[in-house]
């Protein structure tokens, strides 16, 4: 009957399954920039601004690229993986600082009586600190290579301005802002490289879509005393959509 112990002995000297060189709780930083973002921002409702000839009133605006205008971002990343073999999964969350402005005008025709230097239409958009929590997975490629997709939540303090002017008569104005904290959602793709058992090194790609900020510029009293312009109020809708590449280092406990 010796073979009874003999087979207990040998499953208690089986080595344990390997844990991957990823698995555990992480710390890091990451920085990069805006590589991409929207740019139209169509004029929305107000049926009576609507109603001016194009030549007047823009039906859309086109902001200018967050990776032209100033797009540095940096912040701090957490997470925390588990694996299967090769198979690496977790979850990670980010919070990433910087405000990243941008902004639009159109100079348009004369109004007779009214605006005979013509309305500017603006509007102006800023990005402030945002974050997200995501999951994530990907194949350990040896012990000191890792490619993932993730995907989740994101977040974001967002602020939208516009503004229509007459260029001849600067108390003939329309003005409005909006600030909002916006949920949407980001993915993306990367990989990971270690430099020692503990710290490792990654590149990152991240769409992330925030939605569209409705903000309504609203006629002041001097709009208001003129009856024609009773009803016509500016509208825009400004995109909150963007790419990003960024690098990161992070330490695992």
């Amino acid at each position: 009957m010796r073979f009874v112990p003999l087979a207990v002995l040998a499953l208690i000297a089986a080595p344990a399954a390997a844990e991957s060189a990823f698995d555990g709780f992480y710390i890091g930083a990451v920085a990069g920039t805006q590589v991409h973002s929207g740019k139209n921002a169509p004029t929305l409702g107000t049926a009576g601004f609507l109603g001016l000839p194009v030549t007047i009133a823009p039906r859309s605006l086109r902001m200018g690229d967050l990776a032209r205008d100033g797009a540095f971002q940096g912040g701090l990343v957490t997470g925390y993986n588990l694996s299967s073999g090769s198979f690496v999964y977790g979850v990670e969350a980010d919070l990433i600082f910087g405000n990243i402005t941008r902004s639009d005008a159109f100079l348009g025709a004369a109004i007779p009586d009214l605006a005979p230097g013509g309305l500017t239409t603006s509007a102006s958009q800023r990005l402030g600190t945002r974050g997200s929590l995501r999951a994530r997975a990907g194949f350990g490629l040896g012990e000191n290579a890792l490619i993932y997709a993730t995907g989740g939540l994101a977040v974001g303090d967002v602020r939208g301005a516009a503004e229509v002017v007459s260029n001849t008569a600067a108390d003939v104005a329309w003005t409005g802002s909006r600030d909002q904290t916006r949920w949407g959602w980001t993915a993306g793709a990367g990989a990971e490289f270690k430099l020692t058992s503990a710290i490792a090194l990654r590149a990152e790609y991240l769409y992330t879509d925030l939605g569209r900020q409705q903000v309504d510029a609203i006629g002041n009293a001097t709009v208001r005393s003129v009856a024609a312009l009773n009803g016509v109020d500016y509208s825009v809708g400004l995109p909150n959509n963007f790419g990003a590449v960024r690098a990161g280092i992070t330490v695992r406990f």
